[in-house]
């Protein structure tokens, strides 16, 4: 029994021995087998955790590259027109950047061969781009303003930059990529490690069982488990949420926002609550979210996992678009099935692409041609020219590429300003000229040229740019602005300031070769009578036929010139003094030939001066002067006939010259004064007005009858500011009087020049304001021969509307029309002396004299009778029913003292009405 118990318990105890054994071995192996489990995940975790911060540093440096790119091409356009590009788009700091980049990603790429090549290409394309970027720069510095880009060279740029953008998303998706597959290796290594750590464990806790509960065993292996995906999950929320692009993560289905990084937010401008608050669908501008969804679900179905998207819109919370460059990767996160997204922020870069677009555009599009050419030992090659280039010339771009500059813009190498172009070229320096050029087809445009340098950041000349624009119309029309300041538009002759260019050049020439010059100075006796009688029209056409006939008389270089109204100048180039009198003998026959003016035949006698250089002057102004006195002394001999310059006429000249001068001084020296010659009403014998006339007490020439210098004033034009004076004289007397006799009117002699050649309506006014007058107590006296020029009645309408009155002086000695005086409305008519002086001695002037009084009785208009120096004279006048006299028999021109004393004397005399 004892042996039966003996070998039991031995056979108990080799069992429980076995057992021991065997659970003893188990549990030894499940201890190293968890053992070798956590070495594994320690090893496994180093290794991920070397490969992850790899991969990350990796990224960084790309991310890194890219905005330095970006920010690069972004200086670039802040300062593409001011040809600084090197030191705003590429300093040094950012340069070292660059190189420290990609310095760190050769040691960081260096076990991958396929990423050292792209990264070796990514090296050279960076080192390119600047040199491109500096091309596009240099050449937008020529144009204004910045406002035009060559656009190859921009497009140039633009696709080195792409270049470099398409590599770095080639870089940054293969690093993406390997991500990817390590947090797929770190799911799958994490599930076998737990595995093996679970059957160590389990092993091991055999020799735990009789201590603990399977329950605590299952706790610890998962408790491990969620160790190590703990582990893994803080890393990838470690690099997704400090990563410095915008990532996101939606639900495929119904586009949720899962989780943003913080880059994410401050990109949309929204907190992470937000974000999950909304859709990825109203990240996207409203027309695109249709084609958007279709989108998306092609890449859900067609298995892809990942991929990149592209240029997208993206909306800020804020409600601002920005363009992002999208990548994506299909996974599950967080019970869904969802999309991980990267959305880096290209906005600038976008809109850099669409300013140089439009800066491309903008140069294609101007009227301007531009060229561009390239300096080089010494010679400008043209490199670019733009659409404007081939409309203006003619010439297409391809074939003036390589060319050189000035010969293929067809410029006119004869014109100085070609020269001087050229000059500024060679010089390195701005120039600006006015250029005739020619097409292809030989036609010929003036184009307003602009030469210009273009320097690097290091002040050297490596470009040059000419601008060309059309001025052809604007030269044209300064042309015929010049002809038309230099030509008589009635006769086409060149006119009085074409004149004097003319003689100059005639003298100098004549100066020069020692030859004599014949100077006619002519002018029509009787033209004031055919403008008076036929009208202008009819004075018009006899002017162009007297053009036309001196004209055919003359040769060049000789020439005809219009001086003024009805005077014509022609030179006569070596000429002796026989054959230029034979010549104007010449033209005094074809001037007497009949001629039509209008309905009418005319015959026109013209009194002419002749001076010849040098003898009479070694200038033009003095020969024309010398011509034109011979010319006056011609008329005062007889119509028709030629005198010569000599000596007596010089002396004339010269008087008639130092009284000019003296007569232009008068009215500051004091030495104009005013007499007053009064007018008397028949009906009442009371002096009712008075007559201003003018009087010059010279120092030089003591006192000067009006009929020497009136003419003298009309003549040089002073009439103009001597006869508003007269007037102001006149209109403040006429004030004085007016507080001793209300209806005083003082009347004022209007000439026929200061009429003409000046404004006389705005010259009454201004004289009326300063005065202070009332209008009714003055007077206008206008001769016939100005109220019937054409332009008359608008004047004298306005003059009307002061409420001056207006009377027609020397009535009947001109071309007496009732129809113009009924038309002008005038108050007074005044009887030409003449007529008066006819009473008694010549019955037609006795006839005249009663038909104008008739006439101013049948139309109500006053009549006055002047110049009335006889008691048979008044007689006649009062018996005939004459309104008013005035003359020597009635009373003197006197000082505006005794003219008061008159007007006293009368007012306080009986009236005999």
């Amino acid at each position: 029994m004892f042996h039966l118990r003996l070998r039991t318990l031995i056979s108990w105890s080799r069992r429980r021995f076995a057992t021991t054994l065997v659970l003893a071995t188990l549990s030894a192996s499940g201890l190293c087998l968890a053992a070798l489990a956590a070495v594994s995940i320690t090893v496994d975790r180093d290794i991920g955790e070397r490969e992850l911060r790899r991969a990350l540093d990796v990224g960084s440096e790309l991310e890194l590259l890219v905005d330095l790119h970006l920010a690069a091409n972004t200086d670039f356009l802040k300062g593409v027109g001011s040809a600084t590009f090197e030191s705003r788009a590429w300093p040094i700091a950012r340069a070292v950047m660059v190189a420290r980049a990609y310095n760190h990603l050769d040691a960081l790429l260096a076990d991958s061969p396929a990423a050292a090549e792209k990264l070796a290409e990514l090296r050279r394309l960076s080192g390119e781009w600047p040199k491109a970027l500096q091309d596009a720069a240099a050449n937008v510095a020529l144009a204004s303003h910045g406002t035009a880009v060559d656009s190859g060279r921009l497009l140039l740029a633009n696709a080195s930059l792409k270049s470099i953008m398409d590599i770095l998303a080639l870089l940054r998706s293969d690093e993406r990529e390997l991500i990817a597959s390590m947090q797929e290796k770190a799911q799958s290594q994490i599930l076998k490690q737990r595995i093996a750590l679970i059957v160590g464990l389990a092993a091991g806790m055999l020799l735990l069982a009789f201590a603990a509960s399977s329950r605590h065993r299952s706790a610890l292996a998962k408790n491990a488990a969620r160790i190590v995906a703990d582990e893994a999950q803080k890393r990838f929320s470690q690099y997704f949420d400090q990563h410095p692009v915008a990532m996101l993560i939606f639900d495929v289905g119904n586009g949720a926002i899962l989780t943003a990084n913080a880059a994410a937010q401050r990109q949309y401008r929204a907190t992470l609550e937000q974000l999950n608050a909304l859709t990825i669908f109203d990240l996207r501008p409203a027309e695109e979210v249709a084609n958007f969804r279709l989108d998306l679900a092609g890449y859900v179905q067609s298995g892809a996992g990942s991929g990149a998207g592209g240029i997208r819109r993206h909306r800020r919370l804020d409600g601002d678009v920005i363009f992002v460059d999208v990548s994506f990767h299909l996974l599950s996160f967080g019970g869904h099935e969802a999309c991980f997204i990267t959305a880096h922020d290209v906005t600038a870069h976008e809109n850099a692409k669409e300013q140089l677009h439009l800066r491309s555009r903008a140069l294609e599009a101007t009227r301007d041609a531009i060229v561009i050419s390239h300096l080089s030992c010494g010679s400008h090659r043209i490199t670019y020219a733009n659409t404007a280039f081939e409309r203006l010339t003619g010439r297409r771009v391809a074939d003036v590429l390589g060319a050189q500059t000035q010969a293929a813009l067809g410029w006119d190498r004869a014109m100085p300003e070609t020269g001087s172009l050229t000059h500024a070229m060679r010089g390195n320096v701005e120039a600006s000229r006015l250029l005739k050029m020619s097409r292809s087809n030989g036609s010929t445009f003036w184009s307003d040229t602009y030469v210009g340098p273009i320097l690097d950041d290091h002040g050297r000349v490596t470009h040059s740019i000419t601008v060309l624009s059309d001025v052809t119309e604007r030269v044209r029309h300064q042309e015929q602005l010049k002809r038309q300041a230099l030509e008589d538009p009635l006769t086409g002759l060149p006119n009085r300031l074409a004149l004097g260019e003319l003689f100059d050049h005639a003298v100098r020439i004549a100066r020069r070769n020692g030859d004599r010059l014949g100077f006619i100075f002519l002018d029509l006796d009787n033209f004031k009578d055919v403008n008076d009688s036929l009208g202008h029209a009819a004075g018009d056409d006899v002017l162009r036929e007297v053009s036309r006939r001196l004209e055919s008389s003359v040769t060049p270089p000789g020439f005809v010139a219009r001086y003024a109204g009805d005077e014509f100048v022609v030179l006569l180039p070596g000429r002796s003094q026989d054959e230029c009198l034979a010549h104007a003998r010449q033209i005094a026959t074809l001037l007497a030939q009949p001629m039509k003016a209008a309905d009418a035949t005319v015959v026109s006698v013209a009194s002419m001066g002749v001076a010849f250089f040098p003898d009479h002057g070694s200038d033009a102004e003095t020969l024309l002067r010398a011509a034109d006195a011979a010319m006056y002394r011609s008329k005062s001999l007889h119509a028709g006939s030629i005198q010569v310059f000599d000596p007596e006429i010089a002396a004339a000249e010269t008087a008639r010259s130092a009284m000019v001068k003296a007569l232009g001084l008068a009215i500051a020296k004091n030495e104009l004064f005013v007499l007053y010659q009064p007018k008397i009403c028949l009906r009442t014998r009371r002096v009712e007005g008075f007559e201003a006339l003018l009087r010059w007490q010279s120092k030089e020439f003591g006192l000067v009858n009006p009929a020497q210098f009136i003419p003298l004033a009309e003549s040089t034009g002073l009439i103009v500011q001597i006869g508003e004076w007269v007037l102001e004289q006149a209109c403040r007397q006429a004030g004085e009087w007016a507080r001793l006799s209300p209806f005083v009117v003082v009347a004022v002699n209007v000439s026929p020049v200061q009429f003409e050649r000046s404004d006389v309506p705005a010259m009454v006014a201004r004289v009326l304001e300063r005065s202070r007058v009332d209008p009714r107590n003055i007077e206008l006296e206008i001769t016939e021969s100005t109220l019937m020029a054409p332009g008359a009645l608008p004047s004298l309408q306005a003059l009307r509307r002061l409420d001056v009155s207006i009377a027609i002086d020397d009535f009947g000695t001109g071309f007496s029309s009732l129809g113009y005086v009924r038309s002008f409305m005038v108050d007074r008519v005044k009887l030409d002396m003449s007529f008066v002086r006819g009473i008694g001695c010549s019955r037609a002037d006795e006839v005249i004299v009663k038909a104008v009084i008739a006439m101013g009785q049948a139309l109500d208009i006053r009549v006055v009778a002047e110049g009335v120096e006889t008691a048979d004279q008044l007689d006649y006048l009062i018996d005939n029913g004459c309104d008013e006299v005035q003359g020597f028999w009635l009373g003197c021109p006197m000082r505006p003292e005794l003219a008061e004393i008159s007007l006293m004397q009368s007012a306080l005399a009986p009236s005999v009405a």
